[in-house]
C-alpha cells in the first residue's frame, strides 16, 4: 500500500536556514539592503546566507531575529537546523554544502550514476542494498538525495562534468523499468545548459579511476576540493598535492571518454534496449 502522506523536503543545513531567513525579511518587508545596513553586515553576505553559502551563527541569527520582529521565531528555525545537521554524516553535510558554493563539478563514477542525476527509483535501488537498512531509512536517503539534486536547478547553479565509465549503463540496478527510465532520464539531461555527460567506453582499455569515485569542486571563495568515495563513506580534502592527483586523472577520464553527441547516441541506445 503507498503511503499517501508527502514525503518532507531534506535540504542541506545552511540551504534550509538561509531559505527561513529570506521568508522572515520579506515577511517584515525589508530588502537584504535594509538587513544589511540594521546588522552591519554587507548585503553580499546577507545574500551568501539566504542561499546557503554562507553558515549563520547564533549571534547573527539574535541580531536578526530582533531586527525583523521575529519574537524568537528565526532562533528556533536556526536551532532546528542545527539539531537536524546532527543526523547528517558529517561528510555528506559538508559535500551538500560544497555543491552549493561551487560553480563547478567535475565527478567520474566507475560503478553507478552519479547521486546528482539519479532517478528517485534508481536512487531507491541503490540505497535498499545496504545491509540491515529500513524502509524509513531508504526513503529517507532516498529525499536527502533528491534534494541535494536541487542545486543544478538554480539560476547560477554549478555546471556539472560527468564521466561514465560504460559498464555504468549495463550493469543491471533495481530493475530492467527502473534502468530504462534512468537511461531516459540521462538522455534527456542533454537538454541541461549546465549538464554534461560523457561515458568512457570498454575499449578505451583505461585503467585510471577503477579504484573509486571522485567529485572535483571549484568556485570563487573557495579552495578546489576533492571528494573521495570509498564503500562505506566519503573523504573530503582541499589538500593542493591530493586534489591535484585526482584532477589528472578526470583530464586522462576526460581525453578517454566519447565526445558528447556519441555520449548520448550509447545513452538512447542502451535505453532503448532496457526498454524492450
Amino acid at each position: 500500500m503507498e503511503n499517501s502522506e508527502p514525503e518532507p523536503e531534506l535540504k542541506a543545513p545552511r540551504v534550509e536556514f538561509g531559505a527561513h531567513l529570506r521568508d522572515y525579511r520579506i515577511a517584515a518587508g525589508k530588502r537584504q539592503k535594509e538587513l544589511a545596513a540594521m546588522l552591519g553586515w554587507s548585503v553580499s553576505k546577507i545574500s551568501m546566507v539566504e542561499r546557503g553559502e554562507r553558515p549563520a551563527h547564533e549571534d547573527f541569527v539574535r541580531a536578526a531575529d530582533s531586527a525583523l520582529g521575529a519574537d524568537g521565531g528565526l532562533l528556533a528555525r536556526w536551532r532546528e537546523t542545527v539539531e537536524y545537521a546532527t543526523r547528517w554524516p558529517i561528510w555528506l553535510a559538508q559535500l551538500a554544502e560544497i555543491e552549493q558554493q561551487a560553480d563547478t563539478l567535475q565527478t567520474w563514477q566507475p560503478l553507478i550514476v552519479p547521486g546528482l542525476l539519479q532517478t528517485p527509483e534508481y536512487a531507491r535501488a541503490i540505497f535498499s542494498g545496504r545491509p540491515a537498512i529500513t524502509s524509513d531509512e531508504v526513503e529517507h536517503n532516498v529525499a536527502a538525495r533528491l534534494e541535494r539534486q536541487r542545486v543544478l536547478q538554480r539560476d547560477r547553479g554549478p555546471t556539472l562534468w560527468a564521466i561514465l565509465d560504460e559498464g555504468v549503463l549495463t550493469r543491471p540496478t533495481g530493475s530492467e523499468a527502473v534502468m530504462a527510465e534512468q537511461m531516459a532520464h540521462l538522455a534527456a539531461l542533454d537538454e541541461h545548459p549546465r549538464i554534461n555527460i560523457r561515458v568512457l567506453p570498454h575499449n578505451s582499455w583505461l585503467t585510471t579511476g577503477l579504484q573509486g569515485a571522485f567529485i572535483l569542486a571549484g568556485g570563487p571563495g573557495m579552495p578546489d576540493m576533492v571528494y573521495l568515495e570509498s564503500i562505506i563513506t566519503g573523504q573530503i580534502t582541499a589538500d593542493s598535492e591530493r586534489v591535484r592527483e585526482v584532477r589528472l586523472k578526470y583530464e586522462m577520464l576526460h581525453n578517454e571518454a566519447l565526445p558528447r553527441r556519441a555520449s548520448l547516441q550509447l545513452i538512447r541506445e542502451m535505453a532503448e534496449k532496457w526498454t524492450n
